[in-house]
This record gives C-alpha cells, structure tokens and sequence, in this order.
C-alpha cells in the first residue's frame, strides 16, 4: 500500500479501493502523492470521527514539519479557514458563521428554489437530457454567487478563474494556476469594494457588517472567506448533486416519486442518498502537533495526513451513526445546510417534471472529474424514454 495508488485519479471503484485501505493490515498506510511527496492515509469511521475531531490534530500548513505547500495561494487567500487552526479560526469562523445560521436559512433557501426552477424549466421537456450542463454545473454556482452579492454578469468569470483550483491531479499547470489565482483575487477584491460602497442583503455584505464587540475581519479574511466559499461552493456541491441524481434514478426512482407529497420523508431519503453518494475521498490534509499512535503506528509530529472520508462510509461502523459527508468537530463545513438544499431541491424539481427518466449508459463509462480528493462525475445525461 506505500505507493500512489490511493491518489491515482479517474477511478469508478473508489468504494472498493477505500475499502482495501481499510481492511489492510492496521488500516493505517504510507503512501506518496502524485508530485511525490510523503504522506499517511488513516481509514475507518472511528479512527477518521476521532481523528477531525482530535485538538492535537491541525489544519494549519505551519503545523507540517515536512514543508507540505499545497497550492501556493497568495497570502490572502491562502489564510482561509481551511488552512488554519486554533484561535485564529476560532475567532474568523465565529465572525463568519452568523451568515449561515439558521434565520437565514429561509431566504437562502428562497435563492435556491427560484435558480433550481429556473433551470429546470429550461431543460428539453422530452428526449436526452444533459443534466449536468443544464442543472448541476450552473446551480451552485448561481446560488453561490448571488448569496455572496455578485451579479449575474459576474459568475462565468468567478467560475472559470477558481475550477483550476480544485483539479487534485497531476496535470497542474504551475503558471497556469498562479494566473487563475491572480483572477480571482482581482475579482474577490473589486466584488467586496462594491459591497463597501453598496452593501446588500448579502453574504459579503454580513461579513463586512460582522461584529464581535471591538471585533471585525479584515479585509484579507473577508477574500479569503470569499474564496474558500467560492471553492467549497461550487465543484463540491456540483459533485452531490449530479451523484444523487444518478443514483436515485438508477436504484431509487420509484421510492422517490411516492414521497413527492411527503416533503419531509422526501427529504430524509435525500439526505440518506447524500449521505451514500458522498463525493469526498478525503477530508483535508491535517498535520498532528505531537506524535500519534493510530491502531498501533506512530505517526510523527507535523507529518501529513489524509482521513479517507470515503472508508469511513462504507465502514459497518459507521450504520446509523452521523455521517463525515461534510467534515466532523471544528472544521465541519459552514455551507453544509445550503448544499443540502440545492441537492434536495434539484432533485425534486426535476422529478415533478419527468414522469420518468432512466439513465443512458452505465455510471462506470461515465468521464470523471481529474482529482483524487472526489469522486465527481464529468457528465450526466438522462433519458426520457422508459
């Protein structure tokens, strides 16, 4: 298992390969990223829960006593909150939360059904339906975009300057990504003077506002809390949506559509199906701050480490318990709410307006996202014919 195998991209069977890892010896691998460089991959859902959720555990890259860089983000978006640990994040992700907090889930959710209509109603009302060009590529990023306060004309830019940023692959272009870092910081950058000038009932509006006593962000937390939710926001959540979409119409169509008129059955179905479909490989790298003893091998202090995500689903451990979908303890994803409902309500929609769909091929001839980190579909296209 010490080799690149478990970060080797465009592979169907993620299940199985994360289920190798688990079963394997202590559950507990070395291995070695595609550029090289050394890290451990821990496996099963309490050595992962406990592990997230562990104070000795850190996310910020100062804490890596092996030089892990990662992307060389500049340091205002490098010093978001997945990057960071301890009273720092503390202090940035409670100036933050409120933004996400339960009061504003009602117009959030608002935002999200007018954009999922919209989308549906433009889809062919019969024949080959291409999905994810149609409805899961263009959701999240007008629901992301619009809750921060962007207008319309102003997403294809933020779109096409951050999706660089998540290919986990071997075929970084290292000019290329510092070209489409400089976009987007740009673009970061003019969208929060605006809201400076014009601010709105939105989320870079509220961070602005945001207050804790004497307390404000600054003006590079405020871009870097706009660049992780740009990030997080879109391809992870294109990602749910067009694997939940594939699976219930291939195994659960039938259920569903009795559930139409029960919301909240429907909805608990949905997030059963989030919860089986979940894109994640792996959690974040994290960096231990003192030596660990996993299931019986000591991993050093600062040394990098990837909690497989996806072993710890598909662990009998984890039945019935809460699932890792978006993260466990401190680092537990602010939008976790808001990509719930974009999957739910995307997948109502365009129920109520088939009668039926089936799937066109099987889902292992599908084209996959480069990255390792997820498990994403590249395309998703359905058909109206029985």
């Amino acid at each position: 298992m010490a080799d690149r195998c478990p970060f080797t991209t465009g592979i169907h069977d993620v299940d199985a390969l994360h289920e190798r890892l688990r079963t394997t010896g202590t559950g507990v691998h070395r291995a070695e990223l595609p550029d090289g460089s050394p890290v451990w991959v821990i496996t099963g859902y309490d050595t992962v829960r406990r592990f997230l959720a562990d104070p000795n555990v850190s996310a910020a890259k100062a804490d890596s006593t092996m030089g892990y860089r990662g992307n060389s983000l500049p340091p205002a978006l490098d010093a978001n909150l997945l990057n960071m640990d301890g009273e720092d994040h503390r202090r940035i992700r409670r100036l933050a939360a409120e933004a996400f907090a339960l009061p504003r889930h009602s117009a959030q959710e608002k935002v999200v059904v007018d954009i999922v209509t919209d989308l549906v109603a433009q889809l062919p009302a019969t024949g080959e339906i291409d999905l994810m060009d149609g409805l899961c590529e263009p959701l999240p990023v007008r629901v992301t975009g619009t809750l921060l306060g962007l207008s319309p004309d102003q997403l294809p830019a933020f779109r096409a300057a951050s999706a660089p940023l998540l290919r986990a692959d071997e075929s970084h272009e290292p000019e290329a990504l510092r070209n489409s870092m400089r976009t987007l910081l740009g673009l970061i950058a003019a969208a929060i003077a605006a809201k400076r000038e014009q601010p709105g009932q939105d989320l870079l509006s509220a961070w602005i506002a945001a207050t804790d006593g004497d307390d404000r962000l600054t003006e590079d937390e405020l871009m870097s809390l706009a660049f992780v939710t740009i990030v997080g926001g879109f391809e992870n959540t294109i990602a749910l949506t067009s694997l939940v979409l594939d699976e219930l119409v291939r195994h659960h169509q039938s259920q569903a559509r009795e559930l139409l008129d029960r919301p909240a059955e429907f909805d608990t179905l949905i997030r059963s199906l989030i919860r089986t479909c979940s894109p994640m490989n792996y959690a974040i790298r994290r960096f231990p701050r003192t030596d660990l003893d996993i299931n019986g091998v000591r991993i050093p202090q600062g040394h990098t480490v990837f909690a497989s995500i996806r072993s710890a689903h598909t662990d009998p451990a984890a039945h019935s318990r809460p699932h890792l979908t978006f993260g466990h303890g401190r680092h537990y994803c602010l939008g976790a709410a808001l990509a719930e409902m974009q999957t739910i309500h995307a997948v109502r929609a365009v129920l109520q307006k088939y009668p039926h769909l089936s799937p066109l091929a099987p889902r292992e001839t599908y084209r996959l996202r480069s990255s390792w980190l997820t498990y994403a579909l590249a395309e998703l296209t359905l058909t109206t014919a029985p």
